[in-house]
């Protein structure tokens, strides 16, 4: 977690019901270049198309985190993109606590007695302390802070949800667990990447992405995969997706560093979804050949375009130069790269252009994008503020 995402955060008070009655979502332009998901303010949009779900192949659902209820609203769109509505409302008692940074996953394969098509959601809960009405800041957590990232089942494509018995990862104490993010192995290992933040003056390590692994009905110990060198280094919000020629591609930000790349977005691959090689490599950094970067919250999708590495789509909150300043495109630009894993990139224009993309905590952080069934074409979901300062998520698709 970054100093963005601590800023972020906000005490949730919602509880109730595991699903509410559809509603219509509003249909309205915005300055945000997209049409807005919905008047509830939402903040880390997730999205996926389903693919391993019978009939309903095609649909594309979408999540976003909703303050002051402290839910998370599921959309679904069942005609690419155009549109959107909302079909139910993921709410727990827990989330009282504090709610943050969901994502969500549709099963590719059996897991357990978790059929392909299976639904799992999971977000970061319990970051303002044990007292919904005495909420700690998430940056200055009170020693009895335990917080956890559990997961949401759904088997009807999203519209009613069940809380799994076990979180894929509890605190021990009061340090952070950030962002957690499901993949599925070839093996059929259901695992959750998450961003580990150690809260104790004499921290080892900052901040590491680590990894839980699910089996035989419970959750593994945390295993390390991102630790660096550098003990005030964070490398955080970790996301995996799986490249046509089986191999797997991560997304992360490294947080941390003074000067012009501060939490600049990186990658890494590995061959089977398990291997993600030396804990201690920063990966490859996802830049073009004139120097312009991303920084912060960086998302990736992958597009099965025939080739055996597929296209990789990232986006990040920020696009900057190489000293660091705001580049031109800032906000409405999306990186291809014909070969993830090497720093190959050119730029192209995003389907929703952000005005407010500037390191803050709503515009453009950690955007979605789900490629759709023409492989030029990609879905995107951002968040933007509108005049009220209030954050709403907006959608739009285009052509890369």
């Amino acid at each position: 977690m970054s100093a963005v995402l601590a800023a972020l955060l906000l005490g949730a008070t919602g509880c109730g019901a595991v699903a509410d009655p559809a509603a219509e979502t509003a249909a309205r332009d915005t300055s945000a270049g997209g049409t807005r998901l919905a008047e509830d303010n939402g903040k880390f949009p997730t999205a996926v198309r389903l693919r391993h779900s019978g009939e309903a192949d095609g649909t594309v659902l979408a999540a976003t985190i909703s303050f002051p209820a402290g839910v998370a609203p599921i959309y679904r769109s069942t005609d690419g993109g155009a549109t959107f509505t909302e079909v139910s409302r993921i709410h727990d008692p827990s989330f009282a606590t504090g709610l943050c940074c969901g994502s969500l996953l549709e099963l590719p394969r059996q897991v357990g007695d978790m059929a392909p098509g299976t639904l799992l959601w999971s977000a970061s809960v319990g970051a303002n302390g044990p007292d919904p009405d005495h909420p700690r800041p998430p940056d200055e957590p009170n020693d009895d802070r335990r917080m956890s990232t559990p997961v949401f089942r759904s088997d009807d494509h999203g519209l009613t949800w069940n809380r799994l018995e076990q979180p894929c990862a509890t605190a021990a104490n009061k340090d952070g667990l950030w962002e957690p993010e499901l993949a599925v192995t070839d093996a059929g290992r259901l695992q959750c990447y998450f961003s580990y933040a150690e809260e104790n003056e004499d921290f080892a390590h900052s901040q590491r992405i680590v990894r839980t692994t699910f089996g035989d009905g419970t959750w593994s110990e945390p295993e390390d995969v991102v630790v660096l060198p550098e003990k005030d280094r964070r490398p955080g919000m970790p996301v995996v997706r799986r490249l046509p020629n089986g191999k797997s591609v991560m997304s992360y930000e490294i947080c941390g560093r003074s000067g012009t790349h501060d939490c600049a977005a990186h990658l890494r691959t590995s061959p089977d979804g398990v291997d993600w090689g030396a804990e201690t490599d920063r990966g490859t950094p996802v830049e073009l050949d004139d120097g312009r970067f991303f920084a912060h919250a960086p998302k990736i999708a992958v597009i099965d375009d025939g080739t055996p590495d597929g296209l990789l789509v990232v986006v990040g909150q920020q696009l900057k130069n190489a000293d660091g300043k705001t580049a031109d495109g800032n906000g409405g630009t999306l990186l291809v790269g014909e070969h993830p894993g090497t720093a190959e990139f050119t730029a192209s224009t995003a389907p929703v252009h952000v005005p407010s993309a500037d390191g803050a905590s709503c515009g453009n952080y950690s955007s979605a994008l789900v490629p759709l069934d023409e492989p030029s074409q990609i879905l995107e979901i951002a968040a933007d503020q509108d005049e009220g300062e209030r954050c709403h998520a907006y959608f739009a698709t285009g052509p890369l």
